[in-house]
């Protein structure tokens, strides 16, 4: 499968890509800025539409989501009002069996947005409570699992996150390395994996990693242009993000 760092990361326009934003603190207002034009689709998922509204300015009427949709106990009212009067659409899952992502993602593929999309950008964060954080990942690895063709990425404070299926994965880097620091990892948060790598300081070969045993952190990229990682089952592979003072400090 192939996974394009800068289409990713850029601001180019893309017409089958979802944007979700859940309910955590936007962690790079600028870098949302740049690129809440090129999706097709955006979503916040219930509270999301808080996090959205704080980071709104300088440009308020700029971002607009497509729908809020949630179960609704997160969103503020004064927000929803602020959205609504924006001709924004609320809409209501009464679920309390499922997450916030949860009902996002079964939105998007109840209205068939799916079927047009090869990606979905997720806004959200791991750096929280250990129990969000590996929940949020484990509804990755589901929804993975039954969407294979769609790439979910999950942009979150200082790293992008995407999951690689059980075949020959190549990671094209051109143009990216202005938004990426190299440093990697491949967990196998999923469960046990064979692994074959081209293109990182620590290359293996056929060589089993599992949570308990062997496992890649902290491996950086020497491949100019593109890594290449086959795996035997799915793995997490995670990239550091290169994140200016400003962005660290949260500000637009």
């Amino acid at each position: 499968m192939q996974f394009d760092i800068a289409e990713a990361l850029g601001d180019q326009k893309h017409r089958r890509e979802a944007l979700v934003i859940l309910n955590q603190p936007i962690p790079n207002r600028r870098k949302l800025y740049s690129i809440w034009d090129r999706f097709v689709y955006r979503l916040c998922a219930d509270g999301g539409a808080n996090q959205l509204f704080e980071a709104r300015m300088p440009i308020p009427d700029k971002l607009l989501p497509d729908i809020i949709h949630g179960d609704l106990d997160s969103l503020d009212l004064g927000v929803r009002t602020y959205y609504e009067n924006k001709g924004v659409k609320v809409s209501k899952d009464p679920d309390q069996y499922s997450t916030d992502f949860g009902k996002a993602m079964r939105l998007l593929l109840d209205q068939r947005v799916a079927g047009q999309l090869t990606d979905v950008l997720i806004l959200g964060s791991i750096s929280g409570r250990v129990d969000q954080g590996l929940g949020l990942l484990h509804e990755m690895y589901r929804e993975f699992t039954r969407h294979p063709e769609i790439r979910l990425w999950l942009y979150s404070e200082r790293n992008l996150s995407f999951v690689l299926p059980s075949t020959t994965n190549y990671i094209n880097l051109s143009n990216s390395w202005g938004l990426i620091t190299g440093t990697i990892g491949i967990l196998p948060i999923f469960g046990p994996a064979t692994i074959t790598t081209i293109g990182l300081e620590w290359d293996v070969e056929n060589w089993e990693t599992s949570m308990g045993g062997q496992v890649s952190t902290s491996n950086h990229i020497i491949a100019p242009t593109l890594v290449s990682v086959k795996t035997s089952t799915p793995v997490l592979f995670t990239m550091e993000l290169k994140v200016s003072k400003e962005d660290a400090n949260g500000t637009a």
